[in-house]
């Protein structure tokens, strides 16, 4: 990309982690980060926006929950400001329920007005729906890509 003659360049490269630890016979309906935890530190690029995708793969051997996979995101700051919880809606990816094998599947969007130059950790986070016993619903993989966009 060219600007006034002068060539401009991505200030940071993208950041990827990915993780294929099993995480078996999840009970928690409440996002957790999981062991172990798969996150990544990436530094805002001036546009303030990055793309982000997050992935993995889910199944439940009794077809009866489904497990959702979502980003959390902090600043790191003196505090660690959480500045994105955890949520399906905009940003995370889901099984299906009827998945009894492994199913792999990702999210692509787009995080904004991020703090030019500011450092940040971004995590996988997940939960099975509340239902059913037994608890057979189960993760292996993570993974997670930020790329940052002009």
């Amino acid at each position: 990309m060219t600007t006034s003659g002068a060539y401009v360049r991505n200030p940071q490269p993208a950041a990827y982690v990915a993780d294929d630890a099993f995480i078996g016979n999840i009970n928690h309906s409440s996002y957790a980060p999981g062991t172990p935890e798969v996150g990544v530190f990436f530094i805002a690029p001036p546009s303030g926006r990055v793309r982000l995708t997050l992935g993995g793969g889910f199944r439940d051997n009794s077809a009866a929950d489904r497990i959702f996979l979502a980003p959390q995101l902090f600043r790191e700051d003196s505090d660690g400001t959480e500045v994105l919880a955890p949520s399906v809606t905009f940003r995370g990816y889901l099984s299906v329920a009827a998945d009894t094998e492994m199913q792999y599947g990702s999210r692509v969007s787009m995080l904004e007005n991020l703090i030019p130059g500011q450092r940040y950790y971004l995590r996988a986070m997940h939960l099975a729906s509340p239902g059913t016993d037994p608890d057979t619903a189960d993760i292996n993989s993570r993974d997670i890509i930020v790329i940052p966009v002009p």
